[in-house]
């Protein structure tokens, strides 16, 4: 299993963007105004920064949810639906997965208090993708 992202709060993404960007390596993959940065390493962990006072629409966290996240990525629909059998014959009580993002996913939560997301590969659509141009 690889670790696919980390999903960030942030109070400023855009300088957040900058700080990882400059300091890290990391480059961006997209940018939805100052609310969502994405970015990833050269190892191609994705990293999230983002402000969730408004949300996609028809996305949602659990009821009681905690905007920090770390999610894994699996191959297919049915690896994330073995996996959530596997959590549930432990005695664990994740969400039924559902399609999220355009991906196949559910979230539970850690003993830490913290979620994890389990997903198939979210397509980015090409509106969204941060052009290499534009950078400096």
């Amino acid at each position: 299993m690889k670790l696919n992202h980390i999903n960030l709060y942030s109070h400023d993404t855009e300088a957040d963007r900058a700080m990882f960007e400059r300091y890290f390596g990391l480059r961006t993959l997209v940018v939805r105004g100052s609310k969502m940065a994405i970015l990833q390493d050269d190892g191609g962990l994705v990293l999230i920064v983002n402000q969730f006072s408004s949300k996609p629409a028809g996305f949602s966290y659990p009821e009681s949810f905690d905007v920090l996240h770390v999610g894994f990525i699996q191959e297919t629909r049915e690896a994330v639906d073995a996996l959530h059998a596997r959590l549930v014959a432990d005695g664990w009580d994740p969400q039924a997965p559902r399609n999220t993002h355009g991906a196949w996913a559910f979230y539970f939560r850690a003993r830490g208090g913290y979620f994890i997301e389990v997903t198939t590969r979210t397509p980015v659509r090409p509106e969204e993708a941060w052009p290499d141009s534009d950078r400096d």
